[in-house]
């Protein structure tokens, strides 16, 4: 890109992403570029629904670059703002080579976990402290459930006790622990292949069965009796915007 200038560059952007379209569409020099970025979009590509102005835009101004009257006085016509480069890039970038789910999760390592032998009282205060709402339940190095408030709420109203004593230890909640025990929350898990946008797409539903998604664990082949590799949650979405 070095010995591009700007215009240059936002033209090698254009028919990058053109071809990038017409072959995942299969289809031919009859369309334009407009209808692909549409035609990508209702077919779920959702980086061409949340740029899709911008695209347009981006192609008109190619338009204008290309189809240039004053040749011979002047070529280009324009020269792209850099920053206006830069993210079309970025768009290019995201959609040829989308990022995976773990490239934003939590990674495994340093996710805060407990076992049915942890102290209630002290996984509470570290959640409070770090302002963590879920923390996975590991035992023989998997997980078999998480802990949320969801299920502290679970457990006292299902018991006589409204107390959480000192010594409780998380076994005590063995009951409410368990992912399909959690009343008002779900989770789910992928594969660690798995897509950003496929991440995205989950938090969008947002609701299943009248639950509202809580985590999204990831794991070798996306399911639950495998290791844990990392988690994400809305606010690891929000972060990487």
């Amino acid at each position: 890109m070095k010995n591009l200038n700007p215009a240059q560059h936002f033209i090698q952007i254009y028919n990058e992403l053109d071809n990038y379209m017409r072959k995942t569409l299969k289809i031919g020099d009859e369309a334009d570029h407009t209808y692909l970025i549409s035609q990508m979009a209702q077919k779920g590509h959702r980086i061409f629904e949340t740029y899709g102005f911008d695209l347009r835009q981006f192609a008109r101004l190619r338009n204008a670059i290309i189809h240039n009257p004053y040749q011979n006085n002047s070529q280009p016509i324009a020269q792209p703002n850099p920053d206006i480069v830069e993210k079309y890039e970025m768009i290019k970038n995201f959609v040829i080579h989308p990022p995976k789910a773990l490239s934003i999760a939590i990674p495994a390592p340093i996710i805060f976990t407990a076992t049915f032998d942890s102290n209630i009282q002290q996984i509470m205060k570290i959640m409070i402290d770090k302002s963590y709402t879920h923390i996975p339940i590991i035992e023989k190095g998997v997980m078999v459930g998480v802990f949320s408030e969801n299920s502290l709420f679970s457990y006292l109203s299902a018991s006589k006790d409204i107390l959480i004593t000192s010594d409780a230890k998380m076994g005590d909640l063995k009951e409410f622990i368990p992912f399909e025990k959690h009343q008002n929350e779900y989770f789910e898990f992928i594969n660690k292949d798995a897509l950003l946008t496929e991440v995205e797409e989950i938090f969008k539903k947002g609701l299943k069965d009248l639950k509202r998604i809580a985590v999204v664990y990831i794991t070798e082949h996306g399911k639950k009796e495998e290791k844990l590799l990392g988690m994400i949650t809305a606010w690891d979405l929000a972060g990487k915007e």
